[in-house]
């Protein structure tokens, strides 16, 4: 067997073109099998038997692992599937929420997405590795043997018919082997007839628990794609590989079953998945799947986590210009200097595929959202850099408010004493609208953020109180404690943790705004400063540059910085006491994607000197980024705030002094100051200005130039003239 994978990509490449090129595929005569209306897990259970006898299943020759369903998507769609069917025909209303919608649009405060969110999710892989679906299948029989009610026996007896068809699918799989295998002739590639006799004669995962690497990285492999498929919500991210696998790869050596270099190959082939099954090599290259995978951290019991299977991954990355899945490494003040380095070596590699998450911030944060040690110790980035643990049920990031456009409207209201239009009456009924001094102007801002919030949780109401009815998701509940113990979906409440968090968006420039409005309400000339934010600070151009360049700003001054802090607070706490209608408390975040450019470009002037259409500041970053050492300190003081999501700092590096060790180490040095300082997350670009400017301008002058945009890496030439510039812009600061 050839475990060189550099040799085999081209091979495995061509193997799922062969087959993916079809998809989207036409697969209406399952969809005409599901019910409309009636008993969600009725339809639920017909999806997922249907497609487990029906949708049609397919190996890859040349690539080892044996998952792949054919759910009638493109190649690209990780998650939605037939799953999503069940929503699509529960016959529910939506008409209210899609006005409320229609009102933070047409006022620009935001974007409002569905009632939940469907995407960020994680799963326990302990329980998956540990037992496999059998486990789910015999711990439901256990609880049924006891269980006096109907409705949760019922339940379970769904789960178990649905762990049935993952054997259904697994045995379908292992059965094409057995085919392809018996039929083939003499030209069959040996290489494929390894692959293939390992799928007939290992254990059918992800039914069985699984006994080797292999069967692990399988495990995990159908599991993701199975859940998110059929369950229709986005189960994307592949946990702590190297504290999963890590066991499964020491036995292996000690059983003689594996060699390092097949474990290398076959890690490789995992996470090559994701960019090889969603066009990499076309235009859909730079499409954001969501799919990430996680290094690093601690181990459940706290200790720190850096193993062989940790500087695979590391490896892999160095070695491949993988985009997706999307690795995140976890890391802390007591991680190894050398894993840190290990980190620092991989940023200025100038893959640009990297963020750091910071366990010293996030496993405390999770611990205050009531979660177990334990608990909070599994948690993985999810999407971009949102952070998960395994039995949570957490939206968020599915709800972007623009913070900057409430202070806009407070100010606009407050002043002219114009009657609210009744769009922003929905959003403000609970408000104020009082300026005469900046204490009167901050309190109404934080009464008219509220009612804002308020407005939200009472317009998803109707529809969180019916979301089992809508969407259940028992696959995924099969791996969330405690939805098997309590006969209950992750929908019902079954879950051991609930929570829910809304992004803001635009903190650095909302922050600089009010301190430029606090100078102005101390000078006397507030009059002025509106004049000019109204005027898009057209004939003020003096008074603008006088703002720009002021110390009263974020990251620039104690003073602002500590204004920074209460401010951060103060968002931190605006929502308590505003509940779901499943009794959640509803929270808050600096979580911001993107949209600090798309809510930016759709806002007007703002009292710091911004112009209208402008992009807002960055992730959790000041507007106006200074030298990185004063950037962090300042930063440090919003990790203060109880926010119930991560924040992120985002920076770039000069790709020209990347090679010398005193850069490496200054930045391993870098990296653990902010570990040290909390900062939540780090994000990095190592670019050359002029070498994007190039490809910018010359489309395939560097074809290969990757670049990070947000939560996702791209290739630099594929993005929009738009998001080029912006990245090119984050040069200058």
């Amino acid at each position: 067997m050839n475990f060189d994978f550099q040799a085999m990509k081209p091979l495995i490449q061509k193997d799922m073109d062969d087959i993916l090129q079809y998809y989207p595929t036409d697969l209406n005569h399952i969809r005409a099998k599901v019910p409309t209306g009636g008993d969600p897990y009725v339809r639920k259970l017909a999806i997922i038997e249907t497609a487990a006898e029906e949708c049609p299943v397919h190996l890859f020759g040349h690539y080892p692992f044996a998952f792949e369903m054919d759910m009638g998507e493109a190649r690209h769609v990780c998650y939605i599937g037939l799953g999503n069917l069940c929503y699509q025909r529960s016959g529910a209303d939506f008409s209210s929420l899609h006005a409320f919608r229609s009102i933070t649009s047409e006022h620009r405060l935001g974007m409002v997405g569905d009632f939940t969110d469907h995407l960020h999710r994680t799963m326990d892989h302990d329980k998956l590795l540990a037992v496999g679906f059998r486990g789910v299948y015999e711990e439901c029989e256990r609880y049924n043997q006891t269980e006096t009610d109907p409705q949760k026996k019922a339940y379970r007896e769904m789960v178990m018919r649905i762990c049935k068809a993952v054997e259904k699918i697994g045995l379908r799989l292992r059965a094409l082997a057995k085919e392809q295998l018996e039929s083939a002739d003499d030209t069959m590639d040996e290489d494929v007839r390894y692959n293939l006799r390992r799928i007939i004669h290992s254990v059918n995962t992800p039914w069985e628990a699984p006994v080797t690497m292999f069967d692990a990285l399988n495990s995990i492999l159908c599991t993701t794609l199975y859940i998110s498929g059929l369950d229709g919500v986005e189960v994307n991210a592949y946990g702590s590989i190297d504290r999963l696998i890590q066991p499964f790869y020491e036995r292996d050596l000690a059983a003689g079953r594996i060699t390092k270099e097949e474990a290398y190959f076959l890690l490789q082939c995992f996470l090559h998945k994701t960019d090889m099954h969603c066009h990499f090599n076309d235009e859909r290259k730079t499409y954001d799947n969501g799919v990430s995978v996680m290094i690093g951290g601690c181990d459940l019991d706290g200790s720190p986590l850096y193993n062989n299977m940790t500087d695979m991954v590391i490896d892999a990355y160095m070695e491949n210009p993988l985009i997706n899945p999307k690795l995140n490494a976890r890391a802390g003040t007591n991680s190894p200097r050398e894993y840190l380095e290990r980190l620092a070596a991989l940023m200025k590699n100038g893959g640009n595929n990297l963020v750091i998450e910071n366990d010293d911030y996030i496993v405390p944060m999770f611990m205050r959202m009531g979660l177990s040690p334990e608990d909070a110790r599994t948690y993985v980035g999810n999407g971009c850099q949102e952070v998960i643990c395994r039995n949570q049920r957490h939206s968020r990031a599915f709800l972007y408010m623009n913070i900057v456009k409430v202070l806009l409207d407070t100010v606009k209201y407050a002043r002219s004493g114009e009657e609210l239009p009744d769009g922003l009456k929905v959003i403000y009924r609970d408000g104020e609208f009082r300026a005469d001094t900046f204490a009167e102007l901050r309190a109404s801002y934080l009464k008219n953020l509220r009612s804002y919030i308020r407005a939200i949780a009472e317009a998803f109401a109707p529809f969180e109180a019916i979301h089992h009815k809508l969407l259940p998701e028992p696959m995924h509940s099969a791996f969330t404690a405690d939805c098997m113990a309590r006969g209950q979906d992750i929908t019902e409440g079954g879950a051991r943790y609930y929570n829910k968090t809304l992004s803001f968006v635009g903190f650095g420039t909302l922050c600089d705004s009010l301190l430029s409005l606090r100078a102005a309400y101390d000078a006397g000339t507030v009059d002025e400063l509106m004049s000019a934010v109204d005027a898009n600070f057209e004939g003020y151009e003096v008074l603008r540059q006088s703002v720009r360049n002021s110390d009263n700003r974020f990251g620039h001054s104690d003073e602002a910085d500590e204004f920074a802090r209460e401010l951060a607070n103060d968002l931190g706490e605006v929502s308590r006491g505003i509940y779901t209608a499943h009794g959640t408390e509803w929270r808050t975040s600096l979580f911001t994607y993107y949209l600090f450019t798309s809510i930016g470009h759709q806002t007007g002037a703002t009292p710091d000197g911004r112009l209208a259409g402008e992009s807002f500041s960055r992730q959790m970053n000041m507007a106006q980024v200074p030298d990185l050492t004063s950037a962090a300190r300042s930063m440090a003081v919003l990790t203060e705030a109880d926010f119930n999501d991560v924040g992120m700092f985002d920076f770039p590096l000069p790709y020209t002094v990347t090679d010398s060790e005193p850069f490496h180490q200054a930045l391993t040095d870098y990296i653990r100051t902010c570990l040290e300082l909390k900062i939540p997350v780090l994000q990095t670009n190592v670019a050359d200005r002029q070498t994007m400017i190039e490809e910018r301008d010359n489309k395939g002058t560097h074809p290969d130039l990757i670049v990070r945009v947000c939560g996702y890496s791209a290739i630099f030439g594929q993005l929009s003239r738009e998001m080029q510039n912006e990245i090119i812009a984050r040069t200058e600061a």
